[in-house]
């Protein structure tokens, strides 16, 4: 397989992808109500996703994954986020691990480094195409969020392997994710810029320990909970691509998975409201008239200017997922995915806020999903990066400061 060219999807293999994605979105939508009610894990939504092969989604095809791109992958996300969040924002927690992978060339990294390297993609890719395992993403901590300077959660080597001790929570898919992907700190680590590492922690591991706590307003079907480690002992093959204490600096060049991923789900969100606002519109009554709201043209005009700041939302979102396709790690791709994390992180709580307010009362009642479209929005801005995060960084870019050294960053 080595010697093989890789070969990327055709455009029509691209389009295939999203429209893929719009079916099982529709599915998804019949569904949604019911797992946000319970606060259960959507399991049939994930069973479906990788009947469909799409764990393997960024995964290159000559290893048996789709190969899409980063721009292919957030329209394609955008779709399962239209049918729901919930599934789209776990599923992005998957692609965060499999699909900063598949961005990476490894063929000319010669030597044990290299074998290392490679022999663990492959893994991960057997796994998510062959196995249908999900991976998880535990880096987030109590008092401190994703700031992964910061970070308490140590592993210190031992023969044969890591042991790891710490507290994960915001852990989506945990009790659901077949590995969690734990960022953490070594214990040799002094300086400022602490050494971070990924290591791979198999579900069953039984110094790895769940707590159930997530019930909260808005994604609510995401299982998003606290995860234990304790002398949690991981083996050697376990270190994310065999290599110590890069965490944090490759996270401050190429942001874009940790931010940008969201990116997809919460316009989803907002075009799933803006949608259902219509349609009700098209529906609804002026009061006392057989005339529908949406032949007046005080609602038109403020359906034309919830339109104009979607689409605007929409427009930098495809940006900055294609600028990160041509041209990963840049300073422009950096600016262009925070930029668009911050425009749909606010949009979605006034577009569905506004959508509420022109279709009236009614739409609160949890019999339609306009309150759980706003009560999902409500979360974007929360997400790494925040909205404040977001405008930090462009403001410190504006001002020329190297954003690739992690003491310039929120991180």
């Amino acid at each position: 397989m080595q010697n093989e060219v890789a070969v990327g999807p055709t455009v029509q293999e691209k389009e295939d992808i999203i429209a893929l994605c719009r079916e099982l979105g529709q599915k998804f939508k019949e569904r949604a109500a019911k797992y946000d009610r319970e606060g259960s894990f959507p399991v049939e939504n994930f069973q479906d996703l990788k009947d469909a092969g799409l764990l393997g989604i960024m995964i290159p095809k000559e290893y048996g994954g789709m190969g899409a791109d980063f721009l292919t992958y957030t329209r394609a996300l955008e779709q399962i986020a239209i049918g729901d969040s919930s599934t789209g924002l776990t599923f992005n927690m998957h692609n965060i691990a499999v699909g900063s992978l598949a961005e990476l060339d490894i063929e000319g990294i010669g030597g044990s480094r290299g074998r290392t390297m490679k022999k663990f993609v492959e893994w991960v890719y057997d796994q998510s195409v062959n196995e249908k395992k999900l991976f998880a993403s535990a880096s987030s901590e109590p008092g401190i969020g994703a700031h992964f300077s910061k970070l308490k959660t140590m592993y210190r080597r031992v023969d044969d392997g890591f042991v790891i001790n710490g507290v994960k929570n915001w852990v989506s898919m945990a009790g659901y994710a077949d590995y969690y992907v734990v960022a953490a700190r070594s214990e040799e680590s002094a300086g400022d810029i602490p050494a971070i590492s990924f290591l791979v922690v198999e579900k069953e591991n039984p110094n790895a320990r769940i707590e159930e706590t997530w019930d909260v307003l808005g994604m609510r079907a995401t299982s998003t909970n606290p995860v234990y480690f304790k002398d949690c002992f991981v083996p050697t093959e376990a270190l994310f691509l065999g290599s110590e204490g890069m965490a944090l600096y490759k996270i401050a060049r190429e942001p874009h998975w940790l931010v940008g991923g969201y990116n997809g789900v919460y316009l989803g969100v907002s075009t799933a409201a803006f949608e259902f606002m219509v349609e009700y519109l098209r529906n609804k009554k002026k009061p006392g008239t057989d005339i529908p709201l949406a032949e007046d043209t005080r609602i038109q005009h403020r359906v034309g200017e919830i339109y104009t700041r979607l689409e605007a939302a929409r427009v930098a979102t495809y940006r900055a997922a294609k600028i990160v396709s041509e041209k990963v790690g840049s300073q422009e791709a950096n600016n262009a995915i925070h930029h668009a994390k911050y425009m749909v992180s606010e949009l979605g709580p006034w577009l569905t806020a506004a959508a509420i307010r022109l279709c009236g009362g009614t739409t609160i009642h949890k019999r339609l999903p306009l309150e759980r479209f706003y009560r999902d929005a409500r979360c974007g801005g929360l997400m790494p990066a925040t909205s404040d995060e977001c405008l930090l960084y462009l403001g410190k870019a504006a001002f020329g400061n190297d954003l690739t050294k992690p003491d310039q960053t929120y991180w």
